[in-house]
């Protein structure tokens, strides 16, 4: 029973509007009450230039010709409609500026000019008592009056209020809606309801002879107009009453108050009327009054239940696409729009303001010792810590661990500090902290994609440099690096389509009669503009840019083509492994390319190797996992590159099924000088060896180190003792001449 009452209670505030709406469902509701109140104006300013017409040519024309002074003729027979058709195009101008992204002051002037207009015409109210329409002569006359003045007074305060909503429109921020233009849309709504009721009273007043609520006939001597005869006004009632509560959208329970009050308010003044000279209401108008009050009241309600949910179902998807669904931080594309707004509004000087790019220093130890869900939790707290730092500031998550946050220039030193501190209490043990990037705003010319980017790029020169400072800005130095970046990523497909892009081979031995088993395929870059480029120049661009992809592909699809060539020519093929980066397995579907080009060039499975780098296993663990699972099921070797480079390699031997580790040259650095590295090797290969890994040894320069693999049992080695990376011609050169020995098991395979 409590479950079905609290039920109950909760689809009644529902239905009746009683829960708060959050400010996006207010602004939804807001907007759609401009649109009404455009399409309403417009009808008034249609209707309004119609009767202007019509009574001109009915009863000004004649009324002058009578002997009626000019102006008197005007103001008698026109003046209403000049209020109406000026107002009316004040609130569609101003409707049109609300709904404006960009801001017109063309359209801010016309709006103030037809509102000064219209408050202009509302101040002649005194004509109406010089010319007789206002009078107290009797009671009937009083409410008549009455009315009149309030539709004037309305009007005043429509316009005072267009303008002033106008102008906080313009010299506002953008996007935001003043709360000044919800009063609009009430004056609005008061003026046609005024209006409405004004013509209404007008009718059921202005008849000259009726029968009163005593049976007694009643002459009214003003009785003048082209509706004294016709008393079918209360339509214009009704309607103006069906336009504020189906065009304009309230809360129900604003409805139901707005539309009772002046429903019952207008039947006790009708039916009031009998008794002061008034006509009767016949019984059959007020069965169809309450009927109407009571439909149009539903209408209502269903209408705003209906925005509503339409309002909360927008707002779903807009959270979507400019929200970051992890942090609930600006999403990265959405937060640069509403910088461009913001530079629009504030039109900052060079130099005012920063871009700050922030990356999270030991994210991976955190990510991998305290576990995914534990990490995202974390980038949850980092992104409530930008808050607290950066108050009111346009921040957002761009990916990963990384974060970008658009600033004033001011005390940023300070700032990074404190939040390196507050990031690094989060964890005492890993102590996480902050490396930043930044940039200064120049113009709202840039681009604020390529601004973010130099940001970024600072924070990566300083992350690569081992400076120990938080902060590093963007200078000439790093635009032209920068620059260079920019030419990689904007020139790796001609780079590819023309050939500039180079495997070279390095030989990779037999720790036992050290003869070549194989070869690691590295790319190079020979650029026409830039000459020989190596890795170091293209492949971290490549990778931040998630290119790096089309260049893993083209390296398979060369050496692939080159095995081709080589077992249509009968000549020995060594098998080759390929570098494949994280962000291949993320960005594109890389186990299918990989077995679709194999199956191209006819290139037997074994003689391609597919290496993961040690740091990509810090990436989305499943993909990967899933993904060599794949490769295996496919039948292909997939080799560990770089083990030991990163902070997870033991975690890396339990978890993933690789068929060869190979050790990170970082492992012999001190072979000839610290004999724990010596240890530390023989140890790892000796784990590698208990979970059924194959090992190879990069890195390999001197005999000793050689033999020192060899005997603890490393079964292969590569280095610059057996070869640095060479063209396939000049590997083969050293094949042939014997300098490099050819393992028997691949001289028979031909």
């Amino acid at each position: 029973m409590k479950n079905f009452l609290k039920v109950f209670w909760g689809k009644t505030r529902d239905f009746f509007g009683l829960r708060k709406n959050s400010s996006y469902v207010k602004e939804y509701l807001n907007e759609a009450n401009i649109r009404s109140g455009l399409f309403m104006s417009l009808i008034i300013i249609i209707l309004e230039v119609w009767l202007i017409i019509r009574q001109t040519s009915k009863y000004v024309i004649k009324a002058i010709a009578d002997g009626t002074p000019f102006f008197q003729a005007i103001f008698q027979n026109l003046w209403s409609y000049f209020l109406l058709f000026s107002l009316g195009v004040a609130m569609f101008v101003y409707c049109l500026q609300y709904m404006r992204e960009k801001k017109s002051k063309r359209l801010l002037i016309t709006s103030i000019v037809f509102a000064s207009i219209s408050f202009v015409f509302a101040c002649f109210l005194p004509f109406e008592f010089i010319f007789g329409s206002i009078k107290f002569t009797s009671q009937i006359n009083a409410y008549r009056a009455i009315f009149k003045i309030i539709f004037y007074t309305v009007i005043m305060l429509f316009n005072i209020w267009v303008i002033i909503a106008g102008l906080q429109r313009y010299y506002g921020k953008s996007g935001k809606a003043p709360k000044s233009s919800v009063v609009v849309i009430v004056l609005f709504a008061l003026v046609c309801l005024s209006f409405g009721l004004m013509i209404s009273y007008g009718d059921f007043s202005s008849t000259k002879v009726f029968t009163d609520a005593y049976g007694n006939p009643v002459i009214i001597e003003d009785a003048v107009g082209s509706y004294a005869y016709e008393h079918k006004q209360i339509i214009c009632f009704l309607m103006m009453s069906m336009y504020v509560g189906c065009l304009l959208i309230w809360k129900p329970y604003v409805s139901i108050g707005i539309l009772g009050t002046i429903f019952l308010g207008f039947y006790i003044i009708l039916d009031q009327l009998t008794y002061i000279g008034g006509r009767r209401i016949p019984e059959g108008d007020i069965v169809n009054y309450i009927t109407f009050f009571i439909s149009l009241t539903m209408i209502c309600i269903s209408i705003y239940n209906q925005r509503v949910s339409e309002a909360k179902k927008d707002e779903e998807l807009v959270e979507l696409a400019t929200k970051d669904t992890l942090t609930g931080l600006w999403g990265f594309e959405y937060c640069l729009s509403l910088l461009k707004k913001k530079l629009d509004d504030d039109k900052p000087k060079e130099g005012d303001y920063i871009y700050l790019f922030f990356n999270i220093t030991n994210f991976k130890i955190y990510n991998d010792q305290r576990g995914f869900d534990e990490g995202n939790k974390f980038l949850k707290v980092f992104g409530g810590l930008l808050h607290e730092v950066f108050v009111d500031d346009l921040i957002t998550r761009q990916s990963d661990d990384h974060f970008v946050v658009f600033t004033k220039n001011e005390d940023i030193i300070e700032k990074i500090n404190r939040l390196n501190e507050m990031t690094e209490a989060q964890d005492t043990d890993i102590r996480p902290g902050v490396k930043v990037g930044g940039y200064h705003y120049q113009d709202k010319t840039e681009d604020p994609h390529h601004a973010v980017e130099k940001a970024r790029y600072a924070c990566s020169v300083l992350e690569h440099s081992h400076n120990p400072s938080l902060y590093l800005e963007y200078d000439k130095f790093m635009h032209d690096n920068y620059r260079m970046g920019q030419y990689v990523v904007n020139h790796i497909d001609e780079a590819i389509s023309n050939g500039y892009l180079k495997a070279y081979y390095q030989p990779v031995v037999y720790s036992s009669g050290r003869s070549l088993c194989g070869a690691e395929a590295l790319a190079r870059w020979i650029d026409p503009k830039y000459g020989f480029m190596s890795p170091g120049m293209f492949v971290p661009v490549l990778e931040d840019a998630q290119l790096i992809y089309k260049l893993d592909i083209a390296m398979l699809t060369i050496v692939c083509k080159q095995m081709r060539e080589n077992f249509d020519k009968g000549e020995p093929v060594i098998p080759v492994s390929i570098n494949f980066s994280r962000i291949d397995f993320k960005v594109v579907d890389i186990v299918s390319i990989i077995d679709e080009t194999m199956k191209q060039y006819n290139i037997p499975k074994e003689y391609i190797h597919v290496e993961i780098t040690e740091s990509a296993l810090t990436g989305d663990k499943e993909l990967l996992l899933s993904s060599i699972n794949k490769l295996h099921d496919l039948g292909y070797s997939v080799w560990l590159d770089d083990f030991g480079s990163g902070y997870s390699s033991f975690n890396i031997l339990k978890a993933f099924p690789f068929d060869m580790l190979k050790l990170d040259m970082g492992f012999l650095s001190d072979f000839d000088k610290n004999e724990k590295a010596k240890l530390v090797i023989q140890s790892v290969i000796s784990m590698a060896k208990q979970v059924g890994m194959n090992t190879l040894s990069e890195g390999v320069e001197t005999k000793e180190e050689a033999d020192y693999l060899e005997s603890i049992g490393c079964q292969r080695l590569q280095g610059y003792l057996y070869g640095k990376p060479l063209p396939y011609e000049e590997l083969k050169t050293l094949i042939d001449k014997g300098t490099l020995k050819l393992d028997i098991e691949f001289k028979k395979r031909k």
